[in-house]
Formats: C-alpha cells, sequence, structure tokens
C-alpha cells in the first residue's frame, strides 16, 4: 500500500538524521495505534537513510513473557565482531558502542519490552545528549496504562532532544486515492475509521466486495489459501514477531508452502524469517484455532527449538501455549533465573508464577525455593503485596523441612517485605522469630543468617527512632559479619548505624553513611550503598537541610538508575516530591508523586495529603485520612510525625482546636519519648498554635523556639533562610502585624496554597483592617503569574489552542500532569477557563 499522508513524519525523521551527522543525539518517539503504520514508515525512512550510517535495529514480540534483553540482543546481532556480554553493564556496553560512530538505533514495539531492555533503553535516553545516537522507539500509546514501565523509560528522555511522531489515521481523500474505482471509499473508512492497516486488509477483500470487520477481510485471505499454505499460516500464527525460514521446514517438511501466502499478502519474507504482514493479522488466524491446533503446533514449535538450544524464555512460552507442564517447569525456572539475573525482575516475577502454577511437579525443597525466589523478583519489581503473599508461601513449607537457617531466612526476608507494604507488627513479628529460631539451641556458630537477621532488627529499631537499639544490634550484626568475612553484611549493618547516629549529630551520621555507601558500591553492594545514599538524603531532608538534601537525593537517583535499582529509585521520586513539598512547589510535587509507583506508600500519601490541605482539593479530607490510616500502620514516628501536622494544619484552618488536639496529642507524647528536636517542635508549635501547649520543650531547633518564645519576625526569617516559605507563611499568621499577615497572604498566593487565604483575611478583619484584600493583581507582579517555568510554558502552548493530550506529547509528560499544571494554572491566574488564561497571557 503506498504511503499517503505521512510526509510531514518523513520531513520530521529526515530532521533528526541530518542532526545526527552533525553530533547531535536525540531520541524520536514514534507512536499511534496498532496499524496506524509506524513500520512502514520506519521500512520507507530506513531505505531512504544516506550511506555511511551505522543501522542497528531490534523488535519486542508480544511473548507470554518477554525473553530479558531480547530486543538489546537483536541490536547487537547488527554489530559484527562484536560480543554482548549479558553479565555486564547492558546499558554502559551499548552506549560505549554508539559512541564509536553515528548510529541509528531502532527498536520496535516497546510497548511489550521487557524490564531489563527498557532499563538499557531508560539509560541511553538519559545520556543522548552526550552520544552520537538516533534512539527511534515505537509503541503504542493507546495500550500504555497509567503503571506501564514503559512510562519511565519515556519520562527520562530529556525534552530538549525528543521528538514525538504521532501518526493520524488516514483521511478520506487517502481512501479515495487507495480505493479506486473497485471499492466506496466512504464504506472503507466507516469500517476501517482510517487505519491503514484495516484500510489495505479490507481493499484486499474478494470479489471488490467490502467485509462487514477487518477479520473477516483477514480470514478470506486465509480461505483462499490451499491446504499447505494454511498449514503453514497457522505455524506461523502461533509464533509471536517473526518464525524463522529453517523452523517451518523442521516443523513441516516438505508440506510447508510459504509462497502461496506472500501472494496473497499475508505473510512476508524477511532475509531468513518469515511473518505476517502485521502483528493484527497474526493474532487474527492464531485466535481462530482451535486450542488441539494451536497446541499441535506449538508442541512442533517447541520440540525444534529444544533441539537447536533456544533461549529458555521463548521455550517457556511455547510449552505455555502447547500446555506441556513439564516443559513449562523445566524451561520456567532457567527463564526466570536468567531474567533475575539480567535485572529483569518484573518478568522474572511472572515466570516463578507460571512455574508455580505448576508447583506439585517440584519436590519441596525446590517448591520452597521457587517461592522464595518468587517473592525476591516481586519485591525487586516493587510488587510488595505479590512478593509477601509468595514469602509467607515459602515460609510455610520451610516449617516442614527442618532447616533453621533456611527458615530464619525466609523470616528475615518476610519481615522486610512486610515493613515496604507498612505493615509495622507484621515486620517486627517476622524479624523477632527470624532471630529467635537463628540463635536456636543447637550451639552452631553464628552464621550470615543471624547478621542479616540481626542488621534487619537494627533497621527496624532505626526507623522506629530507638537510635541506641538500633545502635547495639548494628554493632552486634557487624562484629559477626567481620568475624565471617561478610562484608555486605557490614555494610547494611553500617547503614542502620549511621542512620540511628544522624538524628543526634546529623554530619557526623552523614559521614558514617556516606563513606559506608562509596564502600559498598565499589565493592559491588548495590543495596547497602543504596540505602546509605537514601537515608543519608532523608536525614538531610528530615533535618530541613534541603539543599543539601536535594544534592544527596539526585546522586542518589543517579546512583540507583546507574544500576538499575527500580524500587530505590521510586522511593527517591517520593522523596522528590517531599523536598518540593517542603519548598512549597505544588506542581512540581504532584509530578514527582505521579512517576511514584509507591514502593513504600508513606512519603507518597503524605506529600498528597499535603498539597490537598494547602491547595484547598475538594478531596483533601479523604486523601488526609487515607494517609493517616497509612501513617499509623507503619507505628513509626518518621510517618506518623508529619501527617499528624498535616491533620493538625488542616483543623487549625477551620478553626478547629480539638481536631488539632485529637491530631497531635498522642503523637507528641510519642515524639517527647523517642523524637528528635525536630519531631517535638513540629508538634509543639501545632499545639502552641490551638492554645494546647502548657510547657514549652527544651532543645529545639532554633525556628520553633523562637515561634514558642514570640519572637515571630525571627522565626519567620529562620524558615526563609531555610528555603520553605510555606512555613514561613505559617508563623506569619501568628502575628499580631497586619505588615506580617499581607506577607503571609502573599506567599500563599504566589505558591497556590489557597486554602490559607481565607484563614489569613480573618486574621486581618480580627486585627482592624476594613478593606481586605482578596490577592495580588495578576497584571502587577514582576512575574506577572508567579508561575513556575513549566507552568509558563504550558500556559503558552495552551494559549496557543493545543489540547491537554497535544500539551503531553509536546512536554513528554503525562495527560493527568498536564491537567494539574492547568489548574494550578488557572488557580494562580484567579480565571475559571482556559480560554480566560490564554486571553490574559496575550496581554502580557
Amino acid at each position: 500500500m503506498a504511503l499517503l499522508e505521512r510526509s510531514g513524519p518523513r520531513a520530521e525523521l529526515d530532521a533528526v538524521v541530518g542532526e545526527l551527522r552533525r553530533g547531535h543525539g536525540q531520541v524520536v518517539l514514534v507512536h499511534g495505534e496498532a496499524g496506524i503504520g509506524k513500520s512502514s514508515l520506519l521500512t520507507d525512512f530506513l531505505r531512504a537513510l544516506p550511506a555511511g550510517l551505522r543501522v542497528l535495529i531490534g523488535r519486542c514480540d508480544d511473548l507470554l513473557v518477554p525473553r530479558p534483553l531480547g530486543a538489546i540482543l537483536e541490536l547487537w546481532d547488527g554489530v559484527p565482531g562484536r560480543r554482548f556480554e549479558p553479565s555486564d553493564h547492558p546499558g554502559l556496553q551499548l552506549a560505549e558502542l554508539v559512541a564509536t560512530e553515528p548510529t541509528i538505533c531502532v527498536v520496535e514495539d516497546v510497548h511489550w519490552a521487557d524490564e531489563a531492555t527498557l532499563d538499557v533503553l531508560t539509560y541511553l535516553a538519559r545520556r543522548v545528549r552526550v552520544l552520537p545516537l538516533l534512539l527511534v522507539l515505537t509503541f503504542r500509546d493507546d495500550e500504555l496504562a497509567a503503571g506501564h514501565p514503559l512510562h519511565r523509560t519515556l519520562a527520562a528522555v530529556p525534552s530538549s532532544h525528543c521528538r514525538r511522531i504521532g501518526l493520524a489515521r488516514l483521511s478520506l481523500d487517502a481512501v479515495t486515492a487507495l480505493a479506486g474505482s473497485d471499492a466506496d471509499p466512504e464504506a472503507v473508512l466507516r469500517i476501517t475509521g482510517g487505519n491503514p492497516f484495516f484500510v489495505s486488509e479490507v481493499l484486499a477483500a474478494a470479489g471488490g466486495q467490502t467485509p462487514a470487520s477487518v477479520r473477516e477481510a483477514v480470514l478470506g485471505r486465509f480461505a483462499r489459501l490451499g491446504q499447505a499454505a494454511r498449514t503453514t499460516a497457522e505455524l506461523v500464527s502461533v509464533l509471536p514477531g517473526r518464525c524463522e525460514a529453517w523452523l517451518i521446514e523442521a516443523c513441516l517438511g516438505a508440506a510447508a508452502d510459504t509462497a502461496a501466502g506472500e501472494v496473497q499478502g499475508l505473510l512476508v519474507a524477511d532475509q531468513d524469517d518469515i511473518r505476517f504482514r502485521h502483528e493484527l493479522a497474526r493474532r487474527v488466524i492464531e485466535q481462530s484455532l482451535t486450542t488441539q491446533s494451536r497446541r499441535r503446533h506449538n508442541a512442533a514449535v517447541l520440540s525444534a527449538l529444544v533441539a537447536i538450544g533456544a533461549p529458555e524464555a521463548r521455550l517457556a512460552h511455547h510449552a505455555w501455549q502447547a500446555g506441556d507442564a513439564v516443559a513449562l517447569v523445566r524451561h520456567g525456572l532457567r527463564a526466570a533465573e536468567l531474567a533475575a539475573r539480567t535485572r529483569a525482575h518484573r518478568e522474572a516475577s511472572d515466570l516463578y508464577a507460571l512455574v508455580l502454577g505448576h508447583q506439585e511437579l517440584l519436590e519441596a525443597s525446590d517448591r520452597a525455593d521457587a517461592w522464595d525466589a518468587y517473592s525476591t523478583q516481586a519485591y525487586a519489581a516493587g510488587r510488595n503485596d505479590t512478593a509477601g503473599a509468595a514469602r509467607t508461601r515459602a515460609l510455610e513449607l520451610r516449617r516442614q523441612l527442618g532447616d533453621p537457617r533456611r527458615l530464619g531466612e525466609t523470616l528475615r526476608w518476610l519481615s522486610r517485605i512486610r515493613w515496604t507494604s507498612g505493615d509495622r507488627d507484621g515486620a517486627e513479628a517476622a524479624g523477632d522469630e527470624a532471630i529467635q529460631i537463628l540463635t536456636g539451641s543447637d550451639g552452631a556458630t553464628p552464621g550470615p543468617e543471624l547478621a542479616m537477621a540481626l542488621s534487619n532488627q537494627s533497621q527496624l529499631a532505626m526507623l522506629a527512632q530507638r537510635d541506641s537499639e538500633a545502635i547495639a544490634l548494628g554493632q552486634r550484626a557487624a562484629a559477626i559479619a567481620r568475624t565471617l568475612g561478610d562484608r555486605e553484611t557490614l555494610a547494611e549493618a553500617e547503614v542502620n548505624i549511621g542512620s540511628a547516629l544522624a538524628r543526634a549529630d546529623l554530619d557526623a551520621g552523614l559521614a558514617v553513611l556516606q563513606s559506608t555507601a562509596a564502600r559498598a558500591a565499589a565493592q559491588g553492594f548495590d543495596d547497602p550503598a543504596g540505602r546509605a545514599m537514601i537515608n543519608a538524603a532523608w536525614n538531610a531532608l528530615d533535618q530541613h537541610r534541603l539543599d543539601h538534601a536535594g544534592e544527596l537525593i539526585e546522586v542518589a537517583i543517579a546512583f540507583a538508575e546507574e544500576r538499575e535499582l527500580s524500587l530505590f529509585a521510586a522511593y527517591l521520586q517520593a522523596m522528590r516530591a517531599m523536598l518540593a513539598l517542603a519548598r512549597a512547589d505544588y506542581p512540581a510535587a504532584r509530578t514527582a508523586i505521579e512517576l511514584t509507583p509507591d514502593a513504600h506508600p508513606a512519603p507518597a500519601t503524605l506529600v498528597r495529603a499535603g498539597i490537598a490541605v494547602r491547595c484547598g482539593d475538594a478531596d483533601a479530607s479523604e486523601v488526609v485520612e487515607q494517609g493517616w490510616r497509612v501513617a499509623l500502620a507503619t507505628a513509626e514516628l518518621q510517618r506518623i510525625r508529619p501527617m499528624a501536622c498535616v491533620r493538625a494544619e488542616r483543623a487549625w484552618l477551620d478553626a478547629d482546636p480539638a481536631a488539632v488536639d485529637a491530631a497531635t496529642a498522642d503523637c507528641y507524647r510519642l515524639a517527647l519519648r523517642h523524637g528528635s528536636g525536630w519531631d517535638v517542635g513540629a508538634l509543639a508549635v501545632w499545639r502552641s498554635r490551638a492554645g494546647l501547649l502548657d510547657v514549652v520543650p527544651d532543645g529545639l531547633p532554633e525556628p520553633y523556639a523562637l515561634e514558642l518564645a514570640g519572637r515571630t519576625a525571627e522565626a519567620a526569617a529562620c524558615w526563609e533562610a531555610l528555603g520553605e516559605p510555606h512555613a514561613q507563611a505559617l508563623v506569619l499568621l501568628g502575628s499580631s502585624s497586619v505588615d506580617d499577615v499581607r506577607a503571609a497572604m502573599t506567599i500563599f498566593d504566589r505558591t497556590g496554597a489557597s486554602a490559607g487565604l481565607p484563614f489569613a483575611r480573618s486574621r486581618l478583619r480580627a486585627l482592624g483592617v476594613a478593606t481586605v484584600p482578596r490577592g495580588r493583581g495578576r497584571r502587577t507582579r514582576e512575574n506577572p503569574s508567579g508561575l513556575t517555568d513549566r507552568q509558563l510554558e504550558v500556559l503558552r502552548l495552551v494559549a496557543a489552542g493545543m489540547s491537554t493530550g497535544a500539551i503531553a506529547a509536546q512536554l513528554v509528560l503525562s495527560p493527568k500532569t498536564v491537567e494539574h499544571h492547568v489548574a494550578a494554572i488557572l488557580s494562580k491566574l484567579g480565571v475559571s477557563s482556559r480560554a480566560d488564561a490564554a486571553r490574559l497571557a496575550a496581554g502580557w
């Protein structure tokens, strides 16, 4: 079919090739629904490329569980004389390769990519500014759910080095040109919606008659084949992506007939492969097969692939489709182990789930190992509920097998998973039992399992701010680890010791954590290195050293991304959001938290609740109560205290001192027993603002001590110096100075914290101000809107008449994020519609 109405996309592709030849890297995202012509566009583009450019092509296939690094391995197939070592850092290897000469890497159908492939693509996307690389990714944007892992890769693409090419459906004019005089173009357009693949199938229907559906058109082509050709097409249909020519011969021998399928336009010969002209056609044929036929074809394919030692993930796919449970268990376990080694945790988890659907085929010890491994991979993939359930199944088996070391290790892991899920009591129970079992009466020398169990308990104590206990347990774990030469457990224990120390002496604690992080990273111990970096950043943030915290967060995120530690990266993204909340940058906080898959729900719900309360969101009550339930479940002051302050702020703005008391009383008592001065001070000022504080505690940090001493201006200046305008405004609201309250209003107005404005107006009226302003004039500001740079960018596109979807595509954001930005813009401008915002912006 001719390539119609694609001159614009082709011109964009040609333009980025020019940039590449000048050494400028780019990412091009070609997206659209299935059948829209992404592959046809790229085929036409690649065919016309000038000589001298290296082109590497990889494809992602719709396998049951994608083959780890499948598309990356295909890219390497195009590099003669270079060997890919999967055990090494695949992203770094590919980056080093493309750095040697200008390279075009095309990866098709990345919506089907495995996690390890997406990690490599994310690695390249982040570095495209400094690489002579044109990275072209195609995907179906209508198949990307909110939690799809591809979003992380798309978010990593720098907007300055990215082009999005969205392909539109064909117009009536294009369909008319294709149809000629043999079909009714309006009827074809009505049936196909202008989808190019659907159009081509309908126009190819026999007899010039327009079929009722595209499925009928595909099956009509299939029916015109002879028996041998139909059998061949059936065989090819059970192989997602493409089918090697030798495989057809191995399965069908002389009975194979691919030529007839090519003549009918159903199949395409591509070098040594045979494939359907489009994936949608393959699916139509595969779905038309009877269960018996589908199993028979898959069994033949499985047998042929086993004979040549094909990749285990591919074998597992066909074993599952063939209904061969024994083969599925055998190949699925091997494929899962390989996926785990390549850090394709999501795929490894899925494979273990398939295998364990036939767990009766495994010996009891192997079954327990599989459940443990399933849990570990699910945990690494951020699937905490699945990880907890799988580890519980492993625990049931371990109790029957009589191996205390393995039982203790399973319990220690269960403790960790429960804590990550916010179940503090469950984490403590599992951790305590692990210690009891591993220190049993058998007189065995303490082993690495006990050292890790003690380190786990040290961590739990540290997180609960039982710092003396945390240090003592950490020192016990470290002593055993040193005796055993177990450097990884030693690093884990030192992270806990440094984190506990940081609460009493931040600089000393940070020194321990940063030293431990550097040593652990150099030794290849990613988990303790990442924890040390996260805890250093957390303590700096918790003690309001925002600039330092921001630096530490970015260092930790770079490490997590470099080592492909998705769980840590997600948690750090939540900390980015917390930092933005502290700085009163609510759009940035919203955007950051949308990119967080809630690896730990407490920081995520805290940020959402803080934004909702400050910005006066309609669902603030619901979000706050959800955050409070999550915080209480952790039984940790570090989670409960911030949420108690959010609840107190909401109650105070509603002039409800009883609700402030309910929000803070229990937590305040807990802070007095276990908390730092920052914990106690944050709660004490809320109780003071509500008239509930009888005695001012000693040893509070300066901004709290100054406010409680009645030195409002000095306290506000402290918060301003710390870079926390919202905290500054709250202090100013308590002043008896009209100018101070007006200054608080200005801060609320500038940051978009609209919930504080009614309270501020009531304070002004109470101070005798007859005319209370509603906010600063929008046109008279130095920055007319008080908008962030991103909001100004969004506003310009709104003023240009672009839709939410178009803005999202232009700025590489999710539509929901754009909606949040637009809502913030309307609030800051004091208007109710996009049209009003556009008119106002036009006058600047």
